[in-house]
């Protein structure tokens, strides 16, 4: 259930970098507006970045065996 929970704000952070993008390009924002919404942009990168991590680090994880790395851990290929 945690995981899928990550998942979701995973989804939703991107969605809402997504959001703040289309907001920053239409123009329509004030400077002050357009940096807080950059500030909240570079924040949300960070913690997506941070989660796409913690993912692959899961995932080489559980592909590498008792006796070292599987034959799904290409490498050194």
């Amino acid at each position: 259930m945690a995981a899928r929970k990550k998942t979701v704000d995973f989804e939703q952070k991107l969605n809402q970098l997504e959001t703040l993008v289309n907001e920053m390009e239409k123009g329509s924002l004030s400077l002050e507006e357009s940096l807080k919404a950059f500030e909240e942009g570079i924040k949300i990168t960070r913690e997506c970045q941070q989660a796409l991590k913690d993912a692959e680090l899961k995932v080489d994880i559980l592909t590498r065996g008792a006796d070292g790395p599987s034959e799904f851990n290409t490498e050194n290929d």
